[in-house]
């Protein structure tokens, strides 16, 4: 009934249109190629860049754009053309734009002022028939073009296709082709505008580098002008250098010095004590200490390292002063003799020797050790320049190389633009096209749908209620929750088939029960048989009046005791009961009596509902055969099985269930096949089956 309903109602479905294209996204291809960069391109980084460029193809944006596009188009027609939209969707937009507002909108012929007009009144007015069709209209919401616009990725390459469903075709055509159209764009100014702020960027952060890079050399400089360094590194080696050899020089000195005092004391004490010489020699030391003096005028000169004529003036009087001191010499060694057997002129020509050589080595140990002064305040002046040079070249190097890496940043970014200026980053494979025929329709499949589903969900509740069904049912069942055998079965012949033969099956059922009850009955004397449930209207009455019934067939004397107050109905003798209290203790002599007085061979005493009075156990106990009465299709509950269980517990006697209603297909697993009126090939197929 569902696959008919849905069939019926899907008559006058409308049919769809679809149109796709495929861009070519270009997300990761050739990226640096221009700048020789290398770009690492995993699985989770390609899936985030299309992730990306979905949302973008699906944003309110870009949809907003091209349903704004696509109803200017269509306010600017002139006339009606099919491949824009079809004459029903424009008669359909006309019944929701008003003459007046069409004609304030559209510009004929001419979308882009068209385009102008809508957006402006789109913007400035909230509720305006715009804002409802970009709101609610099947072909210009928001919404309804995102759920009808599909975006995926071909596989794993750089194609993106595009795909649009309506009911319209040219409708279809022409928003794929806008929205497509809005991507682009989109995607592009994107990237340039990235590009862009990534140039003005690298502008900006350069000049800040170049800035910090000049005032850090001009810092070096200063320093390095200040200090007067021309390569801190060579002087200082050179002063090393220069300290290790005055130290060496000045050692060698002052062992030449004490060498040359003694040897000169060893001479002056040869020279006799005779005023003459005494006179020659103090010439002689006058004229020594004027070579000393002009000696050491020109050592101070040639110290400065500079060439001055007193150099030559000096050297000239040392000479007259030295050929004066070698004429007194002369003459004192002409007027002496030697100690030792030499002449005097030899002895004093050495001692003259020496003389000159101790001053003048004197004069040059003092000259070392103001040399050595020098030095070690020169050391002491440059050594500790070397860590402020050191930090501020570190300076200039880290400013440089901050420089040159934001000057390389800025030419890739130069080098991008000028790869976006000379290629598009995304082009169209396959142009958006116009669907001529409609996709096929759903009309089948939603029918074997409805139908299959509906089918499942009856099957479903058919299933769970069988499931979550507690009732009785079956004989296995009822011996399983009570825990007694089932000696006997009833059909419910409120629910019996027409075909069933009732005279046969009312015989079958009650056979079978008289002959389960009999293997308990005594042969002899009398055999009482007692009937309860645990509930009223369970059919107590009506299968005693069955088991009756065959008995009285089988010529058999029936008693029938109970509560029925219309006791005629049973087809024997009947004894009511005078009240609910005769079962109670204090009457058991009274039934007896009842029992030892009744000629009658089968007693079937009916017991009131176990509800509604005490029981007297002891007086169960003497019948011989106790049967409970249980209605098959009533829910078995945990005070049933409470209750049964207290009256198990008390009975002595066989304790048997007589199930009634049962159903026709249940009653066969008790009493056998139901008979029935068959054809014959039911028979054959029954027996095949069977």
């Amino acid at each position: 009934m569902v696959a008919v309903g849905v069939f019926l109602l899907t008559s006058n479905m409308p049919r769809e249109y679809e149109s796709k294209t495929i861009v070519f996204t270009n997300p990761t291809t050739n990226q640096g190629a221009t700048d020789g960069g290398v770009v690492r391109m995993d699985f989770y980084t390609s899936n985030n860049l299309f992730d990306n460029l979905t949302l973008l193809v699906k944003s309110r944006q870009t949809i907003e754009e091209a349903s704004l596009r696509l109803l200017a188009q269509h306010l600017s027609l002139s006339q009606s053309d099919k491949e824009i939209i079809g004459e029903n969707s424009l008669n359909e937009l006309k019944s929701h734009v008003s003459q007046t507002l069409w004609n304030d909108l559209a510009v004929p012929g001419n979308e882009k002022e068209t385009f102008a007009r809508i957006q402006s009144h789109y913007l400035r007015y909230e509720d305006s028939p715009i804002e409802y069709l970009l709101r609610e209209h099947d072909h210009y919401a928001i919404s309804k073009i995102i759920e009808r616009l599909y975006v995926s990725r071909k596989a794993s390459s750089d194609m993106m296709e595009i795909a649009y469903r309506t009911n319209d075709p040219g409708i279809c055509y022409h928003t794929l082709r806008l929205i497509t159209d809005g991507f682009m764009s989109r995607y592009s100014g994107m990237k340039e505008m990235e590009n862009i702020n990534s140039i003005t960027y690298f502008q900006n952060q350069l000049v800040i580098a170049q800035d910090k890079l000049r005032a850090a050399e001009e810092n070096l400089k200063s320093f390095m002008t200040e200090n007067r360094i021309l390569n801190y590194y060579e002087q200082g080696k050179y002063l090393d250098i220069a300290k290790l050899e005055h130290e060496q020089d000045e050692e060698r000195s002052k062992r030449l010095i004490s060498g040359t005092e003694y040897n000169l004391n060893e001479i002056e004490g040869m020279f006799e004590n005779f005023d003459k010489r005494q006179v020659i020699i103090q010439q002689i030391g006058q004229l020594q200490d004027y070579i000393v003096s002009k000696n050491m005028e020109m050592q101070g000169l040639l110290l400065q390292q500079e060439k001055s004529p007193r150099i030559a003036m000096l050297e000239s009087e040392i000479s007259n002063l030295k050929a004066q001191i070698e004429d007194a010499s002369t003459e004192l060694f002409k007027n002496s003799n030697s100690l030792n057997g030499l002449q005097r002129e030899t002895i004093l020509e050495e001692w003259l020797r020496l003389k000159i050589s101790f001053e003048e080595q004197k004069q040059a140990l003092d000259v070392m050790q103001n040399r050595k002064i020098y030095l070690s305040d020169k050391i002491e002046e440059f050594a500790p320049l070397g860590a402020e040079l050191k930090k501020l070249e570190r300076e200039v190097s880290v400013n440089e190389e901050q420089y040159l890496s934001i000057l390389h940043g800025l030419n890739m970014a130069y080098l991008k633009k000028y790869d976006l200026e000379m290629s598009s980053s995304q082009r169209l494979i396959d142009e958006p096209f116009f669907p001529k025929t409609p996709l096929p329709s759903k009309r089948a499949l939603l029918t074997l749908g409805g139908g299959i589903a509906t089918g499942f969900i009856m099957l479903s509740l058919v299933f769970l209620t069988f499931f979550l069904d507690n009732t009785i049912k079956s004989g296995p069942n009822a011996e399983k929750v009570t825990g007694l055998k089932v000696a006997g079965a009833w059909v419910d012949e409120n629910r019996m088939e027409r075909a069933v033969i009732r005279e046969k099956l009312t015989q079958k059922q009650i056979i079978q029960c008289y002959n389960q009850l009999n293997k308990y009955l005594p042969k002899a004397g009398k055999k009482i048989i007692l009937f309860y449930s645990l509930k009223p209207d369970e059919g107590k009455t009506f299968l005693i009046k069955n088991l009756v019934q065959e008995l009285n067939r089988q010529n058999k004397d029936v008693v029938y005791w109970g509560m029925q107050p219309d006791t005629d109905q049973m087809p024997c003798a009947t004894m009511p009961y005078p009240d609910l209290t005769s079962i109670h203790d204090n009457f058991e002599a009274y039934w007896e009596n009842k029992i030892s007085q009744t000629d009658k061979e089968f007693i079937l005493w009916e017991m009131p509902n176990l509800t509604a009075s005490p029981l007297n156990y002891s007086l169960i106990n003497q019948a011989n055969a106790l049967v409970m009465v249980l209605d098959a299709e009533r829910k078995w509950t945990q005070a049933d099985l409470h209750l049964l269980n207290n009256l198990k517990e008390m009975v002595e006697i066989p304790h048997l269930i007589w199930l009634n209603r049962m159903k026709s297909d249940e009653l066969e697993d008790i009493i056998g096949e139901i008979p029935k009126k068959r054809s014959l090939i039911r028979l054959k197929v029954k027996k095949l089956l069977s």
